[in-house]
């Protein structure tokens, strides 16, 4: 999903009072402390999708068992 299609369905589904621009600028909050968070020595851990550390050359992701099930499952990601 592209950051346009996140910022307008958070518009429509659960931020109509804002304007888009203010969400647009929310997601670009959320996202620039995402990277903040996984490219420090603590890393980054979203609970039921898995984690983000920063390895010596790249960044490693290690999915939730949830995801996993739900991978191998063969559920449509969309349901997620």
């Amino acid at each position: 999903m592209k950051k346009k299609t996140l910022t307008q369905r958070l518009h429509e589904e659960y931020f109509p009072k804002y304007s888009k621009k203010k969400v647009y600028r929310m997601v670009n909050f959320l996202i620039e402390k995402m990277k903040q968070a996984i490219v420090s020595e603590d890393g980054l851990k979203v609970s039921g999708f898995g984690s983000f550390k920063r390895g010596s050359r790249r960044i490693v992701f290690r999915p939730s068992k949830k995801v996993l099930l739900r991978l191998k499952s063969g559920i449509n990601r969309s349901k997620m």
